[in-house]
């Protein structure tokens, strides 16, 4: 099976990479990007493509592919997503596959012409162990009616370093900090929940990442932490506390859902001892977790009696088992549904990553306005193109 790249990343090649690993028969035989990034990775691993394209459009002229893999940076992907649906392409893009509201709409369009079993998206959380065991305790009804939930993504200082010297610093090429490295948190608690949010409200900023805070001015010489993810690609910069970044590098939501449950949310990209954790509160039970660390317990509410407990093994122990060894577990259900062309099989879709995405938006809104947002039109906007039916 022929797959083509557009926007060879890490991440891309990462993807492919373990995609081959399942499925052998898998064969990446192009690309297109100017400053592939994951080049190195790619010949490491014996799967970099002999051909090599300056556009998009000349790929899928040329190259009969089964699947595009589209990696490219975020304001990019409405374009490459349209132009390999318009040659018949299935299509798997990372998250969050746009970059503002105005590309969603444009992407609706799109997926409603096309459906939306074309695209298939890489939001792993919904893959995890962790999400496959929550859903087991809730289809048992171990935790009853979901009253609330707390949750944080945090990332350590050289991740955050990353984040100040990439591209996706600018939010005109990411759509902001939330949507590019939250969206997978968005989705998968919505998935808990069960239903979308109706109002969110935010607050944040960047105070961190500043010039006034560089640890230059308070005596630290060796600074060599926040350039250790230090991949020079497209529009990457060497600044870190004099970027010229416009995104946060801390925020905190609120968001309310239709059924009344609520979720505080929190994230940081200077936090030295990084961690993913949450706390879902039922009316019969409660979960725990943290994806960090690979923890996962429950207890029955009445008796305070532990009733799940399980370690999937802490991110750093797990070497190269991507995003907690969920990359696996999605691309092995990818694998199976490229196979037999069936999303029933899959978690998540593309409808999800664009409310994931709205949701985003939105809180990007109520931080900027310092307003209450609330989502209502935005759906009855999103139902009209009918695409939870189609």
């Amino acid at each position: 099976m022929k797959v083509g790249a557009v926007g060879l990343g890490n991440r891309a090649a990462h993807v492919f990479f373990e995609l081959k690993k399942i499925n052998p028969n898998y064969s990446l035989v192009a690309f297109v990007d100017p400053q592939p990034i994951g080049k190195k990775f790619a010949e490491e691993k014996n799967i970099f493509p002999n051909k090599e394209f300056s556009s998009l459009e000349e790929m899928l002229n040329k190259e009969n592919l089964d699947l595009l893999i589209v990696g490219s940076p975020n304001h990019l992907y409405l374009e490459h997503i349209q132009r390999g649906l318009e040659a018949g392409v299935t299509i798997f893009a990372e998250k969050p596959i746009v970059a503002n509201e105005e590309q969603t709409w444009k992407l609706a369009e799109l997926i409603k012409k096309y459906g939306k079993d074309k695209v298939l998206v890489g939001l792993v959380l919904r893959y995890s162990k962790h999400a496959r065991s929550i859903r087991k305790l809730m289809k048992e009804d171990a935790l009853g009616k979901i009253i609330s939930l707390e949750a944080s993504e945090h990332i350590m200082p050289w991740h955050g370093g990353f984040f100040m010297r990439n591209w996706r610093r600018k939010t005109s090429y990411s759509g902001g900090f939330i949507l590019e490295k939250c969206c997978h948190d968005l989705d998968f608690y919505s998935m808990i929940v069960g239903c979308r949010p109706t109002k969110v409200a935010s607050f944040g900023g960047r105070n961190a990442f500043v010039a006034a805070q560089s640890p230059a001015l308070h005596g630290e010489i060796d600074l060599d932490v926040y350039q250790e993810y230090n991949l020079k690609g497209w529009e990457s910069k060497e600044q870190v506390f004099d970027s010229d970044a416009d995104i946060v590098d801390h925020q905190v939501a609120i968001i309310e859902y239709e059924n009344g449950a609520t979720l505080a949310f929190h994230t940081n990209m200077k936090v030295p001892d990084e961690f993913r954790r949450f706390a879902i509160i039922g009316t019969k039970g409660m979960v725990e977790g943290d994806f960090v660390r690979g923890y996962l317990t429950a207890h029955n509410s009445h008796t305070g009696k532990k009733i799940f407990d399980e370690n999937f093994g802490a991110a750093f122990q797990q070497g190269t088992k991507g995003h907690y060894g969920a990359d696996q577990l999605m691309l092995t259900d990818i694998n199976n549904h490229f196979l037999n062309q069936s999303t029933n099989s899959l978690p998540v879709g593309v409808v999800d990553c664009m409310e994931a995405g709205l949701v985003a938006m939105k809180i990007d809104e109520s931080r900027e306005t310092n307003q209450i947002i609330d989502l209502t039109d935005i759906w009855k906007k999103l139902d009209n193109y009918n695409l939870q039916n189609d």
